[in-house]
């Protein structure tokens, strides 16, 4: 967002600054909950019902109900929907090299929201 000034702040802009937001959400409550687990594992904190839920969704290859919560609709295996959220981060971290400009190539398929990129085009 430093990159931008109000003058640079189109359409397009404004999608991919949603999408930098939304995303940045999913990953810190990922972050947040492998941590509480690696703590619980050690010992330091008490293994909740919550943990012990998403360590089995983990265990038999299912994306945990918190996270699927704050992620884009998908229908995904835990490690294909990984696979997804790495390339969606690489679309997006292609764009904030240079956030004025407008990239070459977007995937659609890789945004939370497609229609609102689909009417920033427009």
């Amino acid at each position: 967002m430093s990159k931008l000034s109000e003058e640079d702040r189109k359409p397009y802009q404004n999608v991919f600054l949603q999408e930098c937001e939304m995303i940045c959400v999913l990953i810190k409550e990922i972050i947040r909950a492998l941590a509480e687990i690696e703590l619980a594992n050690k010992g330091e904190l008490t293994m909740t019902e919550q943990m012990e839920t998403l360590m089995q969704d983990i265990y038999i290859n299912r994306v945990p109900g918190s996270w699927v919560k704050l992620s884009f609709q998908t229908t995904r295996a835990l490690g294909s929907w990984l696979d997804n959220i790495k390339q969606r981060l690489e679309q997006l971290n292609a764009w904030k090299e240079d956030p004025s400009k407008e990239p070459y190539i977007t995937f659609i398929n890789r945004l939370y929201n497609p229609q609102s990129f689909l009417t920033a085009v427009k």
